[in-house]
């Protein structure tokens, strides 16, 4: 069973961004973010899906917060305490949902024509509900010309300017198993959504070490009052040094392949091209394709492997546990296939 336990918030709802509102446990007035209530946004993607775990077991009460409603339930299954379908773009729903809560963990959706005024309503719905800490999940060199680094680049300045106590985490790409390992398993392949014309090279972060950042920050709150932390795994890769790793894991011959824009978008999303996601999600694929295929989009993993306390993931030993989960689920998926079989033949 969901539920929404915000039945309104305080504000007169006006949005006056040059008020400085001092939040419940900010650094101004001494109090310490000991929070034990968590929002975590976007929370059925792939951050949500490691955080939530991580934060419950930490003995966090999490709030989940998703846009598609009929998924709550996904949420509780995986540990949420409460889970809410809801408009985030909308500064009064952003509010309501923060009722209660000390510390936000915005993800802002890249394939949502609204993540702007997602970003917009976490501001504004944040100074209102006083929260002790927001952070926010970011990108790695925001100030490049991609459409959703603009996006998260201005963000982060009306974060800055807000006077919240804040914390920035800017995440290089994912090591996402729809691109980086699932293609390969299924199909020999690697799919790059960029020109493979020149060698150029990415940096990758297995989600895990970034959700472990994530729940570190928020678990040690005022430790990292306003810093803005670039997370980068340890490797510089071209897609054919990704594609012959996955070769030497998997043990078969893996290609990379180009697929342009339009074919990532309905590997990923299907076969939508009509609706304002889709479209949006069209156009920052193709950004994202037009900057890549030109320039290297690498960071450096100190930072990251000081949080960690550890050696950030490679991209080798991602792909490694990756296949050794997906092996095991053949397996487990054969055994259920067989019981069926052998109840139906009984």
């Amino acid at each position: 069973m969901t539920s929404n336990p915000c039945p309104g918030a305080a504000g007169s709802g006006e949005n006056r961004p040059s008020e400085l509102v001092t939040p419940v446990g900010s650094a101004n007035d001494g109090g310490h973010s000991a929070s034990k209530s968590v929002l975590v946004t976007a929370a059925g993607g792939h951050q949500g899906n490691l955080l939530i775990p991580k934060l419950v077991a930490s003995g966090f009460t999490v709030r989940a917060v998703r846009g598609t409603p009929g998924k709550e339930d996904e949420l509780l299954q995986l540990g949420a305490h409460q889970a809410v379908a809801t408009d985030l773009s909308d500064v009064d729903r952003y509010t309501e949902v923060l009722d209660g809560v000390d510390v936000v963990y915005h993800i802002g959706p890249s394939a949502s024509p609204g993540e702007h005024a997602m970003g917009e309503s976490l501001i504004a719905a944040a100074r209102r509900a006083r929260v002790s800490h927001v952070v926010f999940s970011s990108v790695l060199h925001p100030i490049i010309d991609i459409v959703q680094h603009r996006i998260k680049r201005d963000l982060e300045v009306r974060l800055i300017e807000s006077g919240l106590n804040f914390t920035v985490l800017k995440p290089c790409d994912f090591m996402m198993p729809e691109q980086y390992s699932l293609p390969a398993f299924e199909m020999g392949i690697f799919p790059a959504f960029w020109p493979l014309d020149l060698p150029r090279k990415g940096s990758l972060i297995d989600l895990n070490d970034l959700t472990d950042v994530a729940a570190k920050v928020i678990r040690e709150g005022r430790d990292h009052y306003f810093a803005s932390y670039e997370l980068v795994g340890p490797d510089k890769l071209t897609a054919s040094e990704v594609a012959e790793i996955l070769s030497r894991v998997t043990r078969r011959k893996v290609s990379a392949v180009e697929w342009n824009p339009e074919d990532m978008l309905e590997h990923m999303f299907g076969a939508d091209r009509t609706s304002p996601e889709a479209r949006h999600h069209l156009a920052v694929i193709s950004s994202v394709s037009r900057w890549y295929g030109q320039h290297n989009f690498v960071g450096n993993p100190n930072v990251l492997a000081w949080l960690l306390g550890r050696k950030p993931t490679s991209f080798e030993e991602f792909a490694t546990a990756a296949f050794a989960q997906y092996n095991q689920a053949k397996v487990s998926r054969f055994i259920s296939t067989t019981q069926e079989k052998v109840k139906t033949d009984e």
